[in-house]
This record gives structure tokens, sequence and C-alpha cells, in this order.
């Protein structure tokens, strides 16, 4: 599967999937609303490391500008 998730988004994934799995262990409490935001937080940690995202990709959505368009590949210094 090709990246889908841009440089920001990736950042802020990670930032909110840390911030959330932390959170979630410091306070200690086992109940079921801690179990999701757990798995909530892995799967956000996981999309910011691997720049993919599956609900993305099923909903058609790519915020990820360093793709190339129709497959093609173009730098700065090339004009079109």
């Amino acid at each position: 599967m090709k990246r889908n998730i841009g440089k920001w988004e990736r950042a802020l994934r990670l930032a909110l999937g840390v911030g959330i799995c932390s959170s979630v262990m410091l306070v200690g409490n086992s109940n079921l609303a801690d179990s999701v935001l757990l798995v909530v937080g892995t799967f956000l940690i996981l999309n910011g490391l691997t720049a993919r995202c599956y609900l993305w990709r099923w909903l058609g959505i790519n915020s990820n500008r360093d793709a190339p368009v129709c497959g093609l590949t173009l730098h700065e210094d090339e004009k079109v």
C-alpha cells in the first residue's frame, strides 16, 4: 500500500498516539474505555510511523503531498 499520510499529519498522529497511550498507562485504570483508548493510541502510533492509514485509503483520502500524480514524479527544477 502506498503512503497516504502527509508529514504534518504523521507528526500529529504520532504525538496524539504517544500522548493517549502514556496517559492511559500513567492513570492505571483497567476498564473497557482505557483498553479502547490504548488500542486507538497504538493504531495512531503505527499510522504515524508507517505513513499509511487503511481508513483513509478506504475513504479515498490522500494527505501526502509528496505522492506522485498519475505515477509521474516531478522535480522542482523541471517544468511541466
